[in-house]
């Protein structure tokens, strides 16, 4: 309880700023939807140098990726070693990275700086709209009517009544909230309901799942949009572009519990995030060079595609009906083709021709032993078990 408070007193200047702003943009549009999404701009538009500076320092790590492991190979310790040269090796490692992130002018942590400034954000956002519909409950009705509190809200026994936080009385938009009973009505969607708000009927409901179903839409855009500008990213951590799949997802729980207007702080976020991307990859010099860079030592790294395992085989029923060829022994590719190799480059060796094949010894009488029968060397030629004459 006491570090809520303490966390409360920090935030409380944050929640009149938001409050403010929100203010500000309803007395010009009365709208809430449209007064928050123009708080999310001006947020926006605030943190995006941040931004930018880590979405450089995120283009400079994957370019120092092959340096960063040739430094931990070289400081891998085999087992058995004992405790004390583990640390030693393990500070040097350190002492070495470090030295690399300097001289490159790269911080390691800058890459997640947007992604953790949303929470501060969205807890401030949520603090703000909570506080605007504000109850205040008294112990009689008689208490209620002797503080000034109005109106008294209907279904409380008289002891209840909306009391806005962080803005000023006289405001236009303290004035509506009063008016409204607390709702902030905003093309017929009240921006402090949530899907979890009880006596909500379907109908009511439906525009507020409409909104977590727009969010999480244009969160796959985004993420879809990075890994299309930044293939190197997405090649050299597929478990990072898996786990990114998922997080929309792990949001939708989030969105679900929140009020409708917090919802439209991150459907504009999302928005401005696709727009300020687009941006950066067209026109940020240090983005354009790092990102050329970056592409370029992908192509000009090969890759040998396997013609022989599980993951060549035709997955489907139908496929492999329609390509026998693919359905032979090993599951390489079909008879008469020659293995798959990716990339350009000159030099390359396809897999087939990299393995050594097994010399098989001539069979003398022209393959057949003595009496016309097959001999022993080429049944074992054939990976056959030679059959014993009948007596």
């Amino acid at each position: 309880m006491l570090f809520a408070s303490s966390i409360g007193e920090i935030a409380h200047p944050f929640f009149i700023v938001f409050a403010w702003l929100i203010e500000r943009f309803y007395s010009l549009i009365p709208n809430y939807a449209v007064a928050i999404a123009l708080l999310t701009l001006v947020v926006m538009i605030a943190v995006f140098p941040i931004t930018r500076k880590a979405t450089r320092s995120m283009m400079k790590m994957q370019l120092l990726a092959p340096e960063l492991k040739k430094i931990q190979t070289r400081y891998k310790t085999p087992p058995g070693t004992p405790v004390a040269e583990k640390q030693e090796a393990r500070q040097h490692l350190n002492e070495e990275m470090m030295a690399l992130y300097r001289e490159n002018n790269v911080s390691p942590t800058g890459g997640c700086l947007p992604m953790l400034l949303q929470l501060p954000i969205f807890w401030i956002l949520y603090g703000t709209i909570r506080g605007l519909i504000h109850l205040k409950t008294f112990a009689s009705a008689k208490a209620a009517l002797a503080s000034g509190c109005r109106p008294i809200l209907p279904g409380t026994s008289g002891k209840s009544c909306i009391q806005p936080l962080y803005i000023n009385h006289s405001s236009s938009l303290y004035t509506a909230v009063i008016h409204a009973h607390g709702k902030l009505m905003a093309f017929g969607i009240n921006m402090a309901d949530s899907v979890r708000t009880g006596g909500l009927t379907w109908a009511e409901k439906a525009p507020l799942i409409g909104l977590i179903l727009v969010a999480i839409v244009l969160q796959y855009v985004q993420i879809k949009q990075m890994s299309g500008r930044n293939a190197a990213a997405a090649a050299a951590n597929p478990q990072m572009q898996q786990m990114q799949k998922v997080m929309p997802v792990i949001f939708a729980v989030i969105y679900i519990a929140i009020p409708a207007g917090v919802n439209v702080y991150f459907i504009v976020s999302s928005i401005f995030r696709i727009g300020q991307q687009e941006y950066m990859y067209r026109r940020d010099p240090h983005i354009r060079e790092s990102l050329s860079r970056l592409n370029a030592r992908t192509k000009a790294t090969p890759t040998v595609i396997p013609t022989q395992g599980r993951e060549q085989r035709p997955k489907g029923f139908f496929e492999r009906l329609l390509n026998p060829g693919a359905l032979q022994a090993g599951g390489g590719a079909p008879q008469g083709q020659p293995p798959a190799v990716r990339g350009n480059n000159e030099g390359e060796v396809p897999l087939a021709a990299a393995r050594p094949q097994t010399a098989v010894r001539p069979v003398p009488h022209g393959g057949r032993g003595p009496g016309g029968s097959p001999g022993r060397s080429q049944a074992r030629a054939r990976g056959k078990r030679p059959r014993k004459p009948r007596t």
